[in-house]
């Protein structure tokens, strides 16, 4: 049977996996319902394999559904599911209208890269760490790409857009802050779009079969598959098209073999070949009787068996105003204990153990107050997201973060929930406050707190001054956004290393005006 229609099949579903991919990290006016992010990140590996450890719940099964698909047809995912591999096709196929005449050549396996590079994330991984996941992890990488570089330069052309349209009065585009990346993400996240393409224009799949450990660890997979592309022997007249055609450089024309652990599922040597010679095909018909073929099997079903048996054993913007600016710059440096983690994350243990920093969620936020971090973590922390007040605040009612978290480091949080939610306490420095230092009045503080965890008592004369009441502060960070004082602010949030409960403020009830009469009329 032709099998040539496959390619077609492989090329409609990565670009609809791709295009998806790339609007939920561009979407900033949160067109998509939540359903969507679920879907279109619910077959994503390591995201998904994260969540389910997490949440231990059988809807975020995804990454079993890939370790099925690849026992029964190879690396499916790296062609057709990955944004990563499906972005690395795309510099390919610039490369080819470019440079026509182009042809691949069988390669040996680099094992002395790929190993080490799946053994690192996965020991640091059993250690209690995700930075090298996070590092490594494709689909991270990926969203890094987008929401880093080319998120920035999509909201710049809707702000020129707006600004085109506004001048003939249309209004269908609304002009959006643009949020930049702090330079060690920028840098890093231009490293491995550098990375990538050089080794896609170099060698086709090379950065797939020796950097990323999805990679080879589903190769490892791809070993044991039921149906695997092979070479019909007395149909092959050598002629080397299926080679030539091979991104991975895994078909060797000498021997009339298919390396399937590198193998990415193109298909392009399937839709090539002019004599029909190559082909899925089971191998266990072929090699029933092959008691080494079994034993090899059952070698590689047991590594990855106790791969993941190791594992589950191991481990469990404000608008501007016009505010009083102090005379004299502040002193007294605030002593903030923890980074604060998002409402949802449950503290910097459970956060900084799962999240590998994809940064949907940085791209998500509305208000643009999840950044990525530096050293805010730690090192092992890097580029993971943390709640920057100085860019913004938290707005009382989003949950949008908890909603699109792919890894189940930010978990679904309903936004009555949130409001007692403790991330974070407020903190006051009364030294840094303008009405202390300066006499003069402010507010700016209290008129920003949802909670009113920030109010406003008799100082001097007509002026009032900060007081505050941290058990009923939720941390959300709009005081110290609103704060004037610089270069240290005199209030601030002190994030909680695991979160806290809220009180929730008192309500006072409004006397009864007392009406002698009825209504005249």
């Amino acid at each position: 049977m032709k099998q040539a229609h496959l390619k077609k099949i492989r090329v409609v579903v990565a670009l609809v996996f791709f295009l998806s991919l790339v609007f939920i990290f561009l979407d900033f006016r949160k067109l998509l319902p939540e359903f969507f992010y679920d879907s279109i990140t619910f077959l994503q590996f390591i995201p998904s394999f994260l969540k389910f450890i997490t949440v231990f719940s059988i809807t975020y099964l995804g990454f079993i559904i890939i370790l099925v698909l690849t026992v029964l047809f190879g690396r499916i995912y790296c062609s057709a599911i990955c944004p990563l591999g499906i972005l690395q096709d795309i510099i390919l196929w610039f490369k080819k209208k470019i440079k026509k005449k182009f042809r691949y050549k069988f390669s040996r396996p680099l094992d002395y890269l790929r190993y080490p590079f799946l053994a690192l994330p996965v020991i640091t991984f059993l250690a209690g760490t995700v930075f090298f996941i996070g590092l490594l992890d494709p689909f991270s990488n990926f969203g890094r790409i987008i929401s880093n570089l080319l998120q920035p330069l999509y909201i710049g052309l809707n702000n020129a857009g707006a600004w085109i349209l506004e001048k003939v009065r249309i209004y269908f585009l609304y002009p959006e802050e643009i949020s930049y990346a702090v330079p060690v993400t920028f840098i890093f996240t231009v490293f491995i779009l550098v990375l990538i393409t050089w080794m896609s224009l170099k060698r086709g799949r090379l950065y797939c079969n020796t950097i990323c450990p999805v990679g080879t660890l589903l190769g490892l997979l791809a070993r044991i598959s039921l149906f695997r592309i092979q070479i019909i022997d007395n149909r092959c007249t050598r002629c080397g098209q299926c080679s030539f055609a091979c991104k991975s450089t895994c078909i060797s024309i000498k021997d009339l073999t298919v390396d399937f652990s590198r193998c990415v599922g193109c298909y392009n040597c399937i839709s090539i070949c002019p004599e029909d010679a190559i082909k899925y095909l089971n191998p266990g018909k072929q090699n029933a009787a092959n008691p080494e073929l079994d034993k090899g099997r059952r070698k590689v079903i047991a590594s990855i068996g106790l791969l993941f048996t190791g594992i589950f054993g191991l481990r469990k913007s404000l608008s501007a105003q016009d505010v009083p600016q102090n005379k004299q710059p502040t002193e007294i440096e605030p002593e903030k204990h923890f980074a604060v983690t998002p409402p949802g994350s449950l503290g910097i243990g459970h956060y900084t153990s799962t999240c590998t920093a994809c940064h949907l969620c940085v791209s998500a936020c509305p208000t643009q107050v999840l950044q990525p971090s530096f050293l805010e973590y730690g090192i092992t922390g890097l580029m993971q997201p943390h709640m920057d007040y100085e860019t913004n605040y938290c707005n009382e009612e989003c949950v949008i973060c908890s909603e699109v978290c792919p890894s189940g480091a930010i978990l679904s949080l309903s936004a009555e929930a949130k409001k007692t939610v403790q991330i974070g306490q407020v903190c006051l420095i009364l030294e840094n406050c303008v009405v202390y230092t300066d006499h003069t009045a402010c507010g700016s503080c209290s008129e920003h707190c949802p909670t009113q965890a920030v109010r406003m008592v008799p100082f001097m004369g007509n002026l009032t001054i900060p007081e505050i009441r941290p058990e009923i502060c939720v941390g959300c960070g709009a005081c110290e956004h609103a704060c004037p004082t610089r270069p240290f602010r005199a209030i601030y949030v002190d994030g909680h290393y695991i979160h806290q409960v809220a009180k929730k403020p008192e309500e006072e009830e409004l006397e009864q005006p007392a009406i002698e009469e009825d209504f005249p009329f």
